[in-house]
């Protein structure tokens, strides 16, 4: 048990299928949103509560909360109407703990229409998606369960190299990093230096689902039934700020990190990752990070959001203060530059 908000569990049931998802999900049998809501958060819909006041109203819009709101227009676009660069968020992560870090990365992108009038993307531009690495299609009326959520179409989900450890052949490390050289940071073979380019997500979540090289990893309890109507089934999952985000591993992805904070230091979760709204006060079922409204900037972006066109710098470390500040830190920039968010001060990173 580490401190009083993070509980811990020694037996954890899972799905385990590899590799990534590589067709279109046709999933009916989730219901809508009635009923109560579990500690679970259900993509897609266009409102949803916390328990508390705090609330979301969908892909592209503000979390609605009591003067965090920096000054500046946030006005929606089209999606359509964007222009090619501002199709794409550039992405860089480096690891500056002593041992391996095994993440699982899930982008999820809305399909600008009806359902989601406020979705990143634009329906001519589903090709470049998928060709990009969005490989999992949820259709119009259809839900996926997907770990800890439900995700409602139509949208499109980039699951990172599965979450698996190691890559194909010379590929090596997948969805890892090697440990810091001492003070000098290791980055991430695909997420580099230079940063990749993506197509613009509605969500990123850091999150094992609880599947392939995840399942034994996992500590979190998901939700047995996150597409359930009724919240009863829902409610024996971990609440999301509580979830599996990433792991301290060595070269064999066995558990590893200090137990300074007790045997779980292994794991981090939202709780421990800047930018989520966890993190930025906006309740449990906002574990993600967000595109801003095209018309917002760095001066008016909110806590737990980024940029078209801009750039997200991570930053994974392992420090054993407890409380611990954000475990997974990260840079935030608008198109030419402009900072809309910083590294966590405590981090000690420019």
């Amino acid at each position: 048990m580490r401190g009083t908000s993070r509980p811990w569990s020694d037996a954890v049931a899972h799905v385990g299928f590899g590799g990534l998802l590589l067709v279109a999900v046709a999933l009916a049998g989730c219901a809508g949103s009635g009923g109560s809501r579990g500690p679970f958060e259900l993509i897609g819909t266009p409102f949803g509560t916390t328990g508390g006041s705090t609330t979301t109203t969908g892909p592209g819009s503000s979390v609605s909360t009591s003067g965090s709101v920096r000054a500046g227009a946030r006005a929606s676009v089209n999606p359509c109407s964007e222009s090619q660069t501002r199709k794409f968020v550039r992405i860089s992560m480096r690891n500056l703990a002593p041992d391996y870090v095994h993440y699982f990365l899930i982008l999820v992108a809305y399909v600008n229409g009806t359902t989601y009038p406020n979705g990143a993307v634009c329906p001519s531009d589903i090709a470049l998606y998928t060709q990009l690495g969005y490989n999992v299609q949820v259709a119009e009326g259809q839900q996926l369960a997907y770990g800890n959520y439900c995700i409602k179409g139509p949208a499109l989900i980039y699951f990172y190299r599965g979450g698996q450890f190691q890559g194909a052949g010379a590929q090596g490390l997948a969805s890892a990093i090697a440990p810091a050289q001492g003070t000098t940071a290791t980055y991430d073979s695909f997420f580099g230096p230079s940063g990749q380019q993506v197509p613009v997500p509605d969500w990123i979540i850091f999150h094992n689902p609880g599947i392939g090289d995840g399942a034994r990893l996992k500590v979190s309890f998901n939700a047995q039934d996150p597409c359930a109507s009724s919240g009863s089934v829902g409610t024996l999952g971990t609440p999301n700020c509580q979830q599996d985000a990433f792991y301290y591993v060595d070269e064999t992805d066995v558990r590893s990190g200090s137990t300074v904070l007790g045997a779980g230091s292994f794991r981090r979760v939202p709780d421990e990752i800047q930018g989520t709204g966890c993190t930025c006060g906006f309740g449990n079922s906002v574990a993600y990070q967000q595109l801003a409204p095209s018309g917002a900037t760095a001066a008016s972006a909110l806590c737990n959001e980024f940029l078209r066109a801009g750039r997200i710098d991570y930053v994974f470390l392992r420090d054993d203060t407890d409380p611990p500040f954000p475990q997974l830190v990260w840079r935030v920039t608008d198109a030419g530059g402009g900072p809309a968010q910083s590294f966590d001060p405590r981090a000690g990173i420019r």
